[in-house]
């Protein structure tokens, strides 16, 4: 009886190794529950890379050295990522991207938005101020968490004590206790300032003021005297938005998924915290540690079945996606 027992155990555990697949795409390693996830993960991941770096430079980016792994879980609860890189010397010597939920939600929004860091991780070669990543990564998920953004950074507004002066804003380089501030704030600063130009223009302000700092790259770009002279007009757009909650300005370049979206990101990624023991096996002992960016957190809600089933992505013949035409 005993060795029946070792014997079903062990058939058990080969059957959970046995049901997980690997995807391989130019530029990406999906690992994944099912091979139909994986391939779909592994087309989307190449679409909203073509996608996204379109918006964000205006250009493609070249095809990666070597993939960035995607280790995905289906759950039917909240959704979230986080995707680690570790820079040296101006080079990206490794990425490693989590993310979890449900399929659609993965697909319309954590996707996009952990694809963004890549982008701007490509731009940067470093780590951008925490406020205009995540902010800059919102802003490339679909409707339904830009709105969800643009209320709680009115409910925060609202809250006594609660909302986070530009100039601190702008000085943090890890996250701070009250996480959702520097997404909700960040998210509605990067969209108000793209609105006033284009999201190349805004990653121009970025790279000077990371140079020159805020109060010269803000005169340069926008023609803000100051940090507070842009928290003067940020605040004043807000107050003229209308009552309902939407938004002044959505994201005027984004591409949106055939079908749109109903459900809704649920629970925070636990791993938003810098992970040390994230690195890849390739990087020697005393290089720099990985950097970790994670999609945006949220209260957890219960979350049934997926409400939406979004179709494949159409591709060339060199597995170059091709950007589906806006339905708005």
């Amino acid at each position: 009886m005993p060795r029946i027992f070792l014997a079903w155990l062990l058939a058990l555990s080969g059957l959970s190794v046995l049901t997980g697949a690997q995807y391989r795409t130019p530029n990406f390693l999906i690992d994944a529950p099912e091979p139909a996830i994986a391939q779909r993960v592994g087309q989307y991941a190449e679409y909203w890379r073509v996608v996204k770096a379109q918006e964000w430079l205006g250009y493609e980016m070249p095809a990666w050295n070597q993939p960035c792994p995607i280790h995905v879980k289906i759950t039917l609860g909240g959704s979230g990522g986080a995707t680690s890189f570790v820079f040296e010397q101006g080079q990206i010597l490794g990425m490693d991207m989590n993310i979890e939920g449900s399929l659609d939600r993965i697909i319309a929004s954590v996707l996009p938005h952990e694809i963004t860091h890549t982008v701007f991780a490509h731009q940067f070669r470093g780590p951008l101020p925490r406020w205009a990543d995540e902010g800059g990564c919102v802003l490339s998920e679909d409707e339904i968490e830009r709105r969800k953004h643009d209320q709680m950074v009115r409910e925060i507004l609202n809250t006594p004590n609660r909302r986070m002066a530009l100039r601190r804003l702008f000085s943090l380089t890890q996250y701070p206790n009250d996480v959702l501030v520097l997404y909700a704030q960040g998210f509605s600063v990067v969209d108000f300032l793209v609105s006033r130009s284009s999201k190349p223009a805004f990653l121009a302000f970025l790279a000077s003021a990371m140079q020159s700092g805020w109060d010269n790259a803000l005169r340069q770009h926008y023609g803000f005297v100051s940090i507070e002279a842009l928290e003067t007009a940020w605040l004043q757009s807000l107050a003229k938005n209308r009552s309902d909650g939407s938004l002044a300005s959505f994201d005027r370049n984004s591409v949106p998924l055939s079908g749109g979206g109903t459900a809704r990101m649920a629970a925070p990624y636990q791993g938003i915290a810098i992970n040390a023991s994230a690195s890849s096996g390739q990087v020697a002992l005393g290089r720099p540690q990985p950097i970790v960016m994670a999609a945006s957190p949220d209260v957890p809600k219960p979350m049934g079945a997926p409400a939406i089933r979004l179709g494949a992505p159409r591709f060339d013949n060199g597995l170059q996606a091709i950007p589906e035409p806006d339905r708005r």
